[in-house]
C-alpha cells in the first residue's frame, strides 16, 4: 500500500486512508484553496477571450485564422484605386464602380470598400459599403467594385476606403 504526503500537515498517510490521522483532512477531497485558484482561472480566461474577440489581430488568432499569417498583417498593407465612376443605373439610385490593386506583399482578406457622400461644403451626406469583387485580394492583383448607393440631390463628391471585414483599414492611394 503506497504512502502519499498529506496535503495539509506533510504526515506520511496511505492512499487508501479516509483521512490524515494527524491532522483530520481527507486526502481525496479538492480543498477550497484549489477550487478557488480553478475558478480564477477560469473567469481570467473567459476575460481575455472576450477581450480578445474585440481586437482584429488578437481575433484573428483566437477565432481560426491563427494559421494564415497573412491576415494579421492586413492592417498594414496598401491598396490603389486605379479608376472611379459614378453611374445612374435606375432613377433613384447612384453607383460607383472602379479598380483596386493590392500593393502590398500580403493577401487581403475579406475586402470592402465604403464610400463616403459628401455635399458641395463637404459635408457626409450618407455612407455605403460594398466587397470587392476578387476575395482574398493577392497580393500585386487587381479587383473591381460597385457601391449603389439611393440618390439624393445634395451628393456631390464622395471619397472611398478600405478595409478589411475583420476590421483593419487599409491604406489607399486614389487615382481617380
Amino acid at each position: 500500500m503506497p504512502l502519499i504526503k498529506c496535503r495539509e500537515c506533510g504526515h506520511m498517510i496511505s492512499t487508501q486512508a479516509a483521512y490524515c490521522p494527524n491532522c483530520g483532512v481527507s486526502p481525496n477531497k479538492i480543498s477550497m484553496e484549489s477550487e478557488i485558484r480553478l475558478v480564477i482561472l477560469l473567469v481570467i480566461l473567459i476575460l481575455a477571450l472576450l477581450v480578445a474577440a474585440r481586437m482584429p489581430l488578437l481575433r484573428n488568432i483566437f477565432i481560426g485564422n491563427w494559421s494564415n499569417k497573412e491576415n494579421l498583417l492586413a492592417e498594414v498593407a496598401s491598396v490603389q484605386i486605379n479608376y472611379s465612376q459614378s453611374y445612374r443605373p435606375v432613377p433613384d439610385r447612384i453607383a460607383v464602380t472602379g479598380e483596386v490593386k493590392n500593393l502590398s506583399t500580403v493577401t487581403l482578406p475579406d475586402v470592402e470598400v465604403t464610400i463616403h457622400w459628401l455635399d458641395k461644403y463637404g459635408n457626409l451626406v450618407g455612407t455605403d459599403t460594398a466587397r470587392i469583387q476578387a476575395q482574398p485580394l493577392y497580393a500585386g492583383r487587381v479587383s473591381s467594385f460597385e457601391v449603389i448607393s439611393i440618390y439624393q440631390d445634395d451628393m456631390i463628391d464622395y471619397q472611398l476606403s478600405f478595409r478589411t471585414m475583420a476590421g483593419g483599414h487599409i491604406a489607399s492611394k486614389n487615382k481617380k
